[in-house]
């Protein structure tokens, strides 16, 4: 299904679970649903969780539970993935679930799904690596929809996964519009454009990237894609102290990632502060206008802000001028035009 190119751009929030110091998970999660349920009474269209293991940095080793509960909390917000690890997990198991939120919470589910990252003790616990993990989901991923969608029993004979006479219940109507992929891979990048399916940025691509994808997937599928980009975020009428606070947070971040990467450099390992601040929404709120309206005109149809603090205030506030001052206005002057 080709997506709607004249939708509104949508505004969500990137959602990575991180207490504060000497936080517990309890209170993490309670701060977080907040969140949440404030972003969704100011009007935000999405929010995000992720899927991580074994990461005090990120606690959202479920990320489903995590989306019913968010579900449960809010009236009007869209809850997604960004993204799950399809290749660690059931398929059948992953259909059912997602069946089911989408039966309790009609459109208002989204979903990515990734191979994951080099994390070597992810891999190890779930027993595969990044190429493994590709091929499960290039195989699972178009198989799922088959479930999804099909009103008869469905059989799949695949390299990975194997299942006779699946019926699936609920019945469901998740459809492609709701579904994207998490991959800078050609080979699941074309999986991608055949089925329809968005494509999903990781924060750290910068723009050649992001638009190398978008061109490789509309040569795949002769339109262009319904595109995610996630977004580290921090505004301050003083450029300078922005900036010198992302870079603060970012820094302490590598730090802490670099714990989970093992013997495998992180992708921003050898980004100069220009380099890594150029992937960011970041500095005055002229600034980071100009640098929404960039990415607006490479095709972005989905914006996940990861405010750069650990403070759940300033994550917040930051998001709420950023809507208020920058999204609202520019949409308005959109319409207008």
């Amino acid at each position: 299904m080709k997506p709607n190119l004249n939708a509104h751009p949508q505004l969500g929030v990137m959602l990575h679970i991180t207490p504060e110091l000497n936080q517990t998970p309890q209170a993490t999660y309670s701060a977080f649903t907040d969140l949440v349920h404030k972003l969704d009474v100011i009007g935000f269209d999405n929010a995000w969780v992720t899927e991580h293991h074994f990461n005090d940095m990120s606690l959202t080793p479920a990320p489903l539970h995590l989306i019913g509960h968010l579900l449960g909390k809010t009236e009007n917000i869209k809850i997604g993935c960004a993204a799950l690890l399809l290749g660690f997990h059931n398929p059948i198991e992953i259909a059912e679930q997602l069946a089911v939120l989408q039966s309790l919470y009609p459109q208002r589910i989204l979903c990515g799904f990734a191979k994951g990252g080099p994390f070597e003790s992810q891999n190890a616990a779930f027993k595969t690596d990044k190429d493994l993990s590709r091929e499960r989901m290039n195989e699972a991923l178009p198989a799922l929809m088959q479930l999804w969608s099909s009103d008869t029993p469905q059989n799949h004979r695949g390299k990975h996964y194997q299942w006779e006479n699946i019926n699936l219940q609920p019945r469901c109507d998740l459809h492609s519009q709701q579904l994207f992929v998490a991959t800078g891979d050609e080979q699941s990048v074309q999986m991608a454009a055949q089925n329809g399916l968005g494509l999903m940025s990781a924060q750290f691509w910068d723009s050649d990237k992001i638009d190398q994808q978008i061109k490789l997937y509309t040569q795949f599928a002769q339109h262009t894609p319904n595109m995610m980009v996630a977004r580290g975020l921090f505004i301050d009428d003083n450029s300078s102290v922005a900036r010198q606070m992302a870079l603060e947070h970012i820094e302490l971040f590598r730090e802490e990632k670099a714990k989970h990467w093992g013997k495998h450099p992180g992708p921003m390992a050898k980004l100069d502060p220009e380099a890594l601040l150029s992937r960011m929404l970041c500095g005055s709120p002229d600034q980071v206008r100009q640098q929404l309206q960039r990415l607006l005109r490479m095709g972005v149809k989905h914006l996940a802000l990861n405010p750069l603090t650990h403070s759940h205030q300033v994550r917040f506030q930051q998001l709420r001028w950023f809507k208020e001052e920058i999204w609202q206005p520019l949409m308005a002057q959109s319409n207008a035009a």
